[in-house]
């Protein structure tokens, strides 16, 4: 047995990733990472090292260390795969520290880890004074304030997000990320376009995309409709426009594709029909799909030239919420 073939699956892409500087080190069994593959501008690409594969949310790229590695020499290379795969026994000869993976961490250990990090998110985040959205006149403020505007979004939205500013200066806007009320983390928003086309949000260390549905959903949101259903949208910003809106029953889910824990929180709660407001493009139309295949699953109305919940103002999403509760009561009138 050669060295190499010593390595699993896991520790195999752990090195191949460490050697292109997608990671520092190999923080949990499953990461999100930033895809080199396409535009990335949020982390997409999950990685799970328990099985030595990653898959990428956005573009859909997948496959295992060797796999990646032929991708990326060919893209930024032009290498075809048998001098790619020379460059991945390279890689996985080499000496890297680092990719020891946690699997064999005793579970209080992690758990232990997972709590200290979740009182650092919460001591970040409610250690920041409350802001005054609609009067301060500090250079922060204002500034962060005049940038949500031009988006959109009102000083009253602002303070019903318990959004506040973070005196950092690349991630100044900072938002509570609340299951059904329950505080699960924060993510700050960068203002600054140079920083923006490479990474909008910044999630705090340990915050679990996964197994966060950003929102309200239980029994008491639900209006207008008889019967129990909710909005399902792709980011933050998002959910916001709708709350601005006047409409409180819609989930972030911080992608285009719904995992299973996110699934199955919704179930718990006696949801099984959703409303897909998931962004007007073809990620978008695949995570309704994806949607369809667990809940009765009715499409947002868009209208024509929208691309996503952010684009809406008090109008429009007057206008396509009239057409999506058409097909709502359509859809609880045949039993669903």
């Amino acid at each position: 047995m050669t060295k190499n073939d010593s390595l699993s699956d896991g520790e195999k892409l752990a090195r191949v990733l460490l050697h292109y500087g997608l990671i520092e080190s190999v923080e949990s069994n499953r990461m999100k990472i930033m895809c080199p593959f396409h535009g990335d501008k949020n982390p997409s690409m999950s990685v799970n090292f328990d099985e030595g594969f990653f898959y990428c949310f956005g573009c859909g790229e997948h496959g295992d260390a060797e796999k990646f590695v032929k991708k990326i020499e060919k893209q930024e290379r032009g290498l075809n795969d048998l001098a790619a795969l020379k460059v991945y026994g390279t890689i996985l000869k080499g000496a890297v520290d680092g990719t020891k993976l946690v699997r064999n961490i005793p579970s209080e250990v992690t758990r232990s880890s997972q709590r200290l990090l979740y009182d650092q998110a919460y001591d970040t985040y409610h250690g920041l004074k409350k802001v005054s959205w609609m009067s301060s006149e500090e250079p922060e403020v204002v500034n962060a304030r005049e940038y949500m505007e031009r988006r959109g979004f009102t000083p009253d939205t602002l303070s019903a997000a318990g959004a506040k500013v973070t005196y950092r200066k690349n991630y100044q806007l900072i938002f509570p990320m609340r299951d059904n009320g329950i505080f699960k983390g924060w993510v700050c928003r960068t203002m600054i376009k140079e920083i923006e086309e490479r990474r909008k949000y910044l999630y705090n260390k340990g915050f679990s995309r996964a197994t966060t549905l950003v929102g309200d959903y239980g029994p008491s949101k639900f209006k207008n409709i008889k019967g129990k259903y909710v909005i399902v949208v792709e980011g933050y910003m998002d959910r916001l426009k709708f709350i601005q809106c006047g409409i409180d029953n819609v989930v972030a889910i911080l992608g285009w594709k719904m995992s299973s824990q996110q699934i199955q929180k919704l179930k718990d709660e006696g949801i099984d029909v959703v409303v897909s407001a998931l962004d007007n493009d073809e990620p978008g139309r695949k995570g309704t799909k994806f949607l369809s295949e667990h809940f009765t699953t009715i499409r947002w109305c868009y209208l024509k030239g929208l691309k996503d919940p952010g684009d809406m103002d008090q109008s429009t999403c007057d206008k396509m919420y009239k057409r999506t509760k058409q097909k709502l009561r359509e859809a609880f009138k045949k039993g669903c």
